[in-house]
């Protein structure tokens, strides 16, 4: 039933007859990436959780392609709030939680930048771990990792005040992304209520455009971080290419949002221009913003970005450094730990 006022047009439209097919082949597309995480998460040389935005996201695509290619052959569900709600709420957030995967690999470059040698590098300059000390050890030891006379032409001394710094900007990037997500939330859990209302449907016309004008800045703002880093010690073409490909992927679903969500409707399954559900509205929804996504899932998830980035299981967490095991803190916390190790013993 058409509504008596205009509200926010969703985004991508509603699924109509004529979205069976990309439905269909979008969950087969999302679905053929699962395979790639599951095969590394069973290999300890490159099992990582850093993409694992990327892993929730084909997952969470596989179930609305599948509930997009059922909405188009039920009229009843075509107009349901709830549902539609829900597609917009997830459709609207995915993006946004991979750009945060980058700067997860973002870290890693600065952070592995700051580490130099120790003594053991000098005596054994061919040791793929490189020091025994978890402050100056790339962040994990591979195969792959090489010495830092042959990554850089030099060894080059620790710089734990550079660390810290750079761990406490990537952290406040990470927090502003959160401000997207949640202007996002607020803005996409509440079209239900725009449909009724005007006062909401204007909330959540400025919610989510501040949401994805956040979202691109903060995207474009990394971008320029990663650009810089190409100058840093340990960073390969390869690590900014990458980077910089999921990033463009993200900026793309930004763009196209806010080149869209202007536009409004007085029904969700209105064909007028303008409504989400004309041919050419469609084809630039799947092409700018689902396969972007999937292209971005498909960089974090395809390549060994364990080996690539050197980033171990969890990549760059700690906030500090652990102290070095011959320090006086470490010996402590060795005789704690062998102390109730006796204890458990007895």
């Amino acid at each position: 039933m058409p509504s008596t006022f205009a509200f926010p047009s969703p985004v991508g439209g509603v699924a109509l007859a004529g979205d069976l097919a990309p439905s269909v082949l979008f969950a087969i597309l999302y679905a053929s990436l699962l395979p790639f995480f599951f095969f590394r998460l069973a290999n300890k040389q490159t099992r990582t959780i850093l993409g694992i935005s990327a892993v929730l996201t084909c997952v969470e695509r596989i179930v609305i392609f599948s509930l997009r290619a059922k909405q188009s052959q039920t009229p009843g569900l075509q107009t349901s709030g709830t549902l539609v709600t829900y597609m917009q709420a997830t459709i609207a957030l995915a993006y946004i939680a991979i750009a945060q995967d980058t700067v997860s690999l973002l870290r890693c470059l600065y952070v592995n930048s700051t580490k130099g040698p120790t003594p053991s590098d000098m005596d054994n300059l061919d040791s793929p771990v490189g020091t025994t000390s978890s402050s100056q050890i790339p962040l994990s030891p591979s195969p792959g990792n090489k010495s830092f006379s042959e990554n850089d032409g030099e060894l080059l001394s620790d710089q734990p005040r550079r660390r810290a710094f750079y761990r406490r900007w990537t952290d406040v990037l990470r927090l502003a992304f959160l401000v997207a997500t949640a202007s996002g939330i607020v803005g996409n859990a509440h079209y239900k209520g725009g449909i009724s209302s005007v006062s909401t449907a204007n909330e959540v016309m400025v919610t989510r455009y501040v949401s994805s004008g956040i979202s691109l800045i903060l995207i474009i703002l990394v971008a320029v971080l990663v650009v810089r880093a190409r100058r840093l010690p340990k960073v390969r073409p390869i690590h900014v290419i990458l980077i910089l490909a999921v990033l463009a992927c993200n900026a793309s679903s930004a763009i196209f949002r806010l080149s869209f969500m202007r536009n409004r409707t007085t029904s969700l399954t209105s064909t007028a221009s303008g409504s989400g559900n004309t041919l050419s509205e469609k084809v630039t929804f799947y092409i700018f913003h689902m396969f972007s996504d999937w292209l971005a899932c498909f960089i974090l998830l395809v390549p060994n970005i364990r080996e690539i980035f050197n980033t171990g299981m969890w990549g760059d967490w700690r906030s500090t450094d652990p102290p070095p095991e011959n320090s006086e803190l470490s010996k402590k916390k060795k005789g704690l730990y062998l102390g109730r190790a006796n204890l458990v013993v007895v």
